[in-house]
């Protein structure tokens, strides 16, 4: 018998964002993914009799971080993100199907098995993402509009495949397939479909673009590479619109992780290149847990946000302004 989870009935999750957002649901901002920064103690905790002193050189203590930019100032002081949640997972049943022993075949159903993040403040270490002036008037520009209830239209909103970033990290499951040629990645959420390409010579770079970008990948060691780029149009990271110029490009790391206590998981490290608005490269780390219990997708109906008679056709959002 197939375990549901409440969550999983949710539909246009962008749109629901927006709605609480422009309602005035508040809340402190997510943690980063990783749990935050690693702690000021190291590796083997504090010094005997306390804490290290505050003067001078300590080995128990990282370096002070830079000081924040002016941009990066900016984007601390803007309104916080709604909290992300979650629900716990279910443990996996005894006798439950596991997946291949080969670190290199990817393939079953996956879960977010972290709080979702509507804002990625910070990188994979806790260090404020790297904002330049151009790159924080466009999420300034968009997280005023969520808090002023007049939220700008997104491919999400109007049933468009959001980019790879935003699909995988949606609080609903995807399966993954694979050949010698390529991988796909295959989500309930929005029907989506990531296809990432391993034999380009096999899939020459199509004439006309994608929304979710043309990715090629190959694999260094047991972990899957994945460069992405092209995109059809600029697509947002995430909920609140962590931007990325439609000439930015998402470097993906992922590995499959097994640990041998009955929980793999498949963890993803993403780099954000994208000098039109950010000073520097930077990462986020994102872990899915195994769950052959939702092998079997529920339908999913993202067109009823826009072709409901019952609500707004074009649900309340607005255009964008262009730069």
């Amino acid at each position: 018998m197939r375990t549901e989870f409440p969550w999983r009935n949710l539909k246009g999750l962008a749109l629901a964002g927006a709605a609480m957002l422009a309602l005035g649901a508040g809340g402190a901002s997510a943690q980063p993914a990783n749990g935050g920064p690693p702690t000021a103690t190291g590796p083997g905790g504090p010094p005997p009799g306390g804490q290290a002193p505050s003067q001078g050189f300590s080995p128990f203590a990282p370096p002070p971080p830079p000081p924040m930019s002016p941009a990066q100032k900016l984007a601390a002081a803007l309104p916080p993100p709604q909290p992300g949640g979650s629900l716990p997972l279910p443990v996996l049943a005894a006798g439950s199907p596991m997946p291949n022993a080969n670190p290199r075949d990817l393939q079953g159903t996956w879960f977010h098995n972290q709080n979702l993040e509507f804002r990625m403040q910070r990188d994979m270490y806790g260090a404020p993402a790297p904002y330049n002036m151009d790159g924080v008037k466009v999420l300034a520009r968009r997280v005023q509009s969520l808090k002023d209830g007049k939220p700008y239209t997104n491919a999400s909103a109007i049933c468009r495949p959001p980019g790879p970033e935003w699909q995988h990290d949606l609080n609903m499951p995807f399966q993954i397939f694979q050949s010698k040629d390529w991988i796909e990645f295959v989500f309930e959420e929005y029907h989506g479909r990531w296809h990432v390409i391993l034999n380009p010579a096999k899939a020459p770079r199509p004439a006309q673009k994608d929304y979710m970008g043309y990715s090629v990948g190959h694999w260094d060691g047991n972990t899957l590479v994945v460069e992405t780029s092209d995109f059809k149009q600029a697509p947002w990271l995430d909920v609140d619109g962590t931007p990325l110029s439609a000439k930015g490009k998402l470097i993906q790391r992922i590995r499959k992780v097994d640990n041998g206590d009955q929980a793999p998981f498949i963890e993803v490290i993403t780099t954000i290149v994208d000098p039109t608005y950010y000073t520097r490269p930077w990462s986020v780390v994102r872990t899915f847990g195994w769950q052959p219990s939702l092998t079997v997708f529920n339908e999913y109906n993202c067109e009823e946000q826009i072709g409901d008679p019952s609500v707004s056709a074009d649900a309340g959002l607005l255009p964008e302004p262009k730069d």
